[in-house]
């Protein structure tokens, strides 16, 4: 996929739908997500089983469906910058992220020169195996998107410093560890949360950049009205998890007890 749409319907204000994934990923389970209407991948693997050798396949077969793969990585390192971006994955997710200057590595080493100083290396190419290498650079340079997590109280208090940092594509709500940093834990809904998702969504659209956030299904408008347009919806284990335990119920409603 030479051309991050997730990346350009964002640009264009408009919400993409995309669900997580932390577990072992197969190809049925990709082709179904596709098939449901999944738009981007959310690819954990900073909590989860979901490890970097897992996902090189992962990565191909969903660019092959149309769904644009990001990546969480576990920590903001330059190899798992590097690496993760080496999959072909089109978006890198950095958590944790509380200063503008963790924000400039994050973009630093998700860009190659003369934006940034990631170095080139099998298999980032493979995405790009159409063009020379220079326009592979630039093309990677211009679709990889670079998502930092504000996810604490302190990111939110930064939020202005980090979301001026060139090359920063979204903001990436964390809402269940912003409620535990504002002393409200689970209470994604409470005003103090709330309060920081706008100051979120409001810095976030006078730098003209993306808002991104984790909800379930009957949370997605109240983000949506504040100015949320990047959601992952649930995960897929969520959705396993409803549906069985709804044909459970429904089972036992039709037999003997």
């Amino acid at each position: 996929m030479l051309h991050n749409k997730v990346k350009q319907a964002l640009k264009n204000d408009k919400a993409v739908f995309g669900t997580g994934l932390t577990g072992p990923i197969e190809m049925p389970v990709l082709r179904t997500l596709a098939n449901c209407g999944v738009e981007w991948l959310f690819l954990d693997m900073e909590h989860g089983s979901t490890d970097i050798s897992d996902l090189l396949n992962a990565v191909q077969v969903a660019d092959l469906l149309g769904m644009v793969s990001v990546l969480r990585i576990p920590d903001l390192q330059y190899h798992w910058v590097a690496r993760s971006l080496d999959t072909g994955a089109l978006g890198v997710m950095v958590p944790r992220v509380e200063t503008r200057e963790q924000a400039e590595l994050a973009v630093q080493w998700a860009k190659f020169p003369p934006v940034g100083v990631r170095g080139m290396g099998s298999p980032s190419f493979l995405s790009y195996a159409p063009v020379s290498p220079a326009e592979g650079l630039e093309t990677s340079n211009r679709e990889t998107m670079v998502l930092v997590q504000i996810e604490t109280k302190k990111a939110v208090d930064n939020v202005e410093a980090i979301a001026s940092v060139p090359g920063v594509d979204a903001l990436f709500i964390g809402p269940l560890d912003m409620s535990i940093s504002l002393g409200r834990p689970g209470d994604v809904a409470s005003e103090e949360s709330h309060q920081a998702f706008r100051k979120v969504c409001h810095v976030a659209r006078e730098q003209g950049l993306a808002v991104g956030i984790v909800s379930l299904p009957d949370r997605v408008k109240t983000y949506y009205d504040m100015g949320v347009r990047l959601f992952s919806v649930g995960n897929f284990l969520y959705y396993i998890q409803t549906s069985v335990t709804a044909a459970a119920a429904a089972f036992k409603k039709q037999v003997p007890g």
